[in-house]
């Protein structure tokens, strides 16, 4: 089992580990898809293994349930928005990297296909979303996965 700095969400029957230096707004995103309906599964540092060849990823037992937020500290997202805002474990399906770099290092969602990576030997699907003029949306995030998972491997949606 190794760890890696990011936060995990459950999104549609998905997991999305959102990256990024610290600052870059992965906990605050985190926040807002929590509110939309999807679960938290670790927030700062999931811990990463692979079952059954797929990458899957949980909190440590002193950062379950809990967000940290800038400004605000840590929260307990059980008692704020009930036990649906949080999932024990996740399969990792997508990462999306939040970065500060200029626009032209992105991959844009619309126009071309998500990049790839590697993490403990399980290829993923990697976006790139700057964040230096404006946080990342969760709308954005949501169009991420959908055009993850329904096209899983197909063009069509980026043609």
């Amino acid at each position: 089992m190794t760890t890696r700095h990011g936060v995990l969400v459950a999104m549609s029957g998905s997991g999305v580990l959102l990256t990024g230096d610290s600052g870059t707004g992965k906990s605050e995103l985190a926040l807002q898809l929590v509110r939309r309906g999807h679960a938290l599964v670790a927030d700062d540092a999931p811990e990463l293994s692979i079952e059954s060849g797929r990458l899957i990823g949980r909190s440590s037992r002193a950062l379950a349930g809990k967000l940290q937020l800038r400004g605000v500290g840590v929260v307990n997202l059980e008692a704020l928005h009930g036990p649906d805002a949080l999932q024990p474990r996740s399969t990792v399906d997508l990462i999306i990297q939040l970065s500060r770099r200029a626009e032209a290092d992105a991959r844009p969602l619309s126009g071309s296909q998500p990049g790839r990576t590697t993490l403990l030997g399980i290829p993923l699907p990697c976006w790139t979303v700057p964040v230096d003029r404006a946080p990342a949306s969760p709308e954005l995030i949501e169009l991420a996965v959908a055009l993850v998972t329904r096209n899983a491997g197909a063009t069509s949606a980026w043609n």
